[in-house]
């Protein structure tokens, strides 16, 4: 098998504007448990990714510890 044939399908579910939450905390948090709920190995790791000065990006991986009116997270080491 050649990697060509390495294939997953992606058509459950799907993105819509009208099915979106106006909120973007509540529509998160509802991301969230799907993932959770999916037995993710680490449904709140996500990348935070910025640009120095000239313009480089930079990423790294960090764990979400909580989401209210603000985001908290924490870069593992």
């Amino acid at each position: 098998m050649g990697i060509e044939d390495i294939r997953r399908e992606y058509s459950q579910g799907g993105l819509r504007r009208k099915d979106l939450n106006s909120d973007p905390i509540v529509q998160f948090n509802l991301w969230l448990q799907q993932a959770v709920d999916t037995k993710l190995t680490d449904p709140t790791a996500m990348t935070v990714a910025t640009v120095d000065e000239r313009g480089m990006p930079f990423q790294r991986i960090v764990l979400l510890k909580n989401l209210d009116n603000e985001v908290l997270f924490f870069t593992p080491i």
